[in-house]
């Protein structure tokens, strides 16, 4: 994969800051000593913390402050034998398909595909999308423009997604991936330069929102994997 990205240049965008990120509830000023905690807690479950130690050896505290009056709100559960929560199950099928979506309207080249997969509302104007080699895009218009960019300069393009991991927060989902790309740098070309099949890989995260439309893409950052050389 050449240093632009999957193909085309850098565009510039209007500079425009989008709301502050939210932050999440402030826990108490101590957190209490390792006698406070009980039991040997692991993180568990996609989106929230899960431990052993019932609630008389915590007090109803984690080691980092009073979770459990958030819990509901911020979608964390505990792992069990049963796996997810079927809403939560329900949440990640509907964010795999946005994420396949977006591939898949980035490789037929459809701008409109394309503008209907990322965020458009209140939130616009934060949408961010680093290409990789590519400086950071912001606000919907110069995100979907600066796409437009890299399917008029890529004739071809295909990924292969792999390592793929969905993490869920109450309206937030991380989609964490590699994508395996292949691309057909000969836009331009003539028989004295026929141009050239490139591939490579990239890992990525997608942040998606959800909305009263679904889950809409929020950010994409895409970063090139660079190929050791054996000498």
């Amino acid at each position: 994969m050449s240093a632009g990205g999957y193909g085309g240049g850098p565009v510039g965008s209007d500079g425009s800051e989008g709301p502050d990120e939210p932050g999440g509830p402030e826990g108490p000023d101590e957190l209490g000593g390792p006698d406070d905690r009980g039991g040997d807690g692991e993180p568990g479950g996609l989106g929230g913390p899960g431990g052993s130690g019932g609630p008389d050896d915590l007090g109803g505290r984690d080691g980092f402050g009073d979770f459990g009056e958030f819990e509901e709100e911020f979608g964390g559960f505990g792992p069990g034998p049963d796996g997810p929560p079927p809403q939560v199950t329900a949440d990640i099928g509907a964010i795999t398909e946005a994420n396949e979506e977006f591939y898949a309207a980035a490789e037929a080249g459809d701008l409109d595909r394309l503008g209907a997969i990322w965020l458009a509302g209140p939130f616009e104007a934060s949408v961010q999308c680093v290409h990789p080699g590519w400086a950071p895009v912001f606000g919907r218009e110069d995100v979907l423009r600066s796409w437009a960019v890299v399917c008029a300069n890529t004739p071809f393009l295909q990924f292969f997604l792999t390592d793929v991991r969905i993490d869920v927060v109450d309206r937030i989902a991380v989609v964490s991936l590699t994508e395996n790309i292949i691309t057909d740098m000969s836009a331009g070309s003539s028989e004295e330069d026929p141009g050239f099949i490139a591939g490579g890989r990239a890992t990525t995260i997608n942040i998606f929102r959800r909305t009263d439309e679904g889950w809409r893409l929020w950010m994409h950052h895409a970063s090139a994997v660079m190929e050791s050389v054996e000498e």
